[in-house]
């Protein structure tokens, strides 16, 4: 039985990891073990360990895959696992043994192109309405614990009281905090995808506008979001901008009114 050293993308944080991410930048990655067995596949790392039968695999770095398939367990049907090796001849050996396990189909590597940019995440009607619509639901289940806490008698109550304000003020500190800040990034091309990536976020935008801020800086905005990217050189913006034009020829393009006034 063949087994392999790699790192999986996290699938979800606890309250500690979410704390230190906001201020200090946390892992997207950690360490897993990936041993492919005859028709399915198991990946053991510290969250978790998940058993499932590949279906599909698509490259999408020369040392990075994503496999999708079928749960073998009791917990979600559908699977997916971001898997980065140490080397590119690691991926494919890997890969090499779960296709011959299993029926899976491979979908190859497609040209990627990156630019490093500094990223601000914006805010915008979009995203504004999912931070309202978790803190709802927060608010729900926080009120839920309060009320069953509040049975127990004045120890409960602030026991409930102090877990109602964690759980709901963390997320609306939690974007506040993004929001303040810029951290290193890039944006990916990878076919016809766009993504803004960071160490911590990997989000797919369709662009619907670009708003010049300066001849560093555009306002990349989607559909629920909207990034300020700052990019090192006017060369590495026009050639990003360019390739959004290419992928998405209806996306609009707008001076901001700071830019005109630098021009006139």
């Amino acid at each position: 039985m063949d087994s392999f050293e790699a790192e999986s993308k996290r699938t979800w944080f606890t309250i500690q990891d979410t704390i230190r991410a906001t201020t200090k930048g946390g892992r997207l990655w950690i360490p897993a073990i990936v041993t492919p067995v005859e028709g399915w596949i198991r990946i053991h790392t510290s969250q978790e360990a998940v058993e499932y039968r590949p279906h599909r695999l698509r490259w999408i770095a020369a040392d990075t895959f994503v496999i999708t398939g079928v749960g073998l367990r009791k917990g979600p049907a559908f699977q997916r696992s971001y898997l980065r090796f140490k080397s590119p001849e690691e991926a494919s050996r890997a890969a090499t043994i779960i296709k011959q396990n299993s029926a899976v189909l491979e979908e190859p590597l497609v040209p990627v192109e990156e630019f490093p940019v500094q990223v601000r995440l914006l805010f915008s009607p979009g995203y504004l309405a999912v931070q309202l619509t978790v803190v709802f639901v927060r608010l729900v289940v926080g009120l839920f614990f309060l009320l069953v806490l509040f049975h127990f008698g004045p120890l409960g109550l602030t026991i409930g009281t102090i877990l109602l304000l964690s759980y709901v003020g963390l997320p609306i500190w939690a974007a506040f905090v993004r929001a303040r800040r810029t951290t290193q990034g890039w944006i990916r091309f990878e076919g016809g995808r766009i993504v803004v990536r960071t160490t911590l976020d990997w989000t797919q935008i369709t662009p619907k506008l670009i708003e010049w801020k300066n001849a560093k800086v555009i306002i990349l905005k989607g559909i629920g979001t909207k990034y300020e990217l700052s990019f090192p050189t006017t060369q590495d913006l026009t050639q990003a901008v360019t390739r959004i034009r290419s992928a998405f020829p209806q996306v609009q393009e707008i001076l901001s009114q700071a830019y005109n006034q630098a021009s006139s």
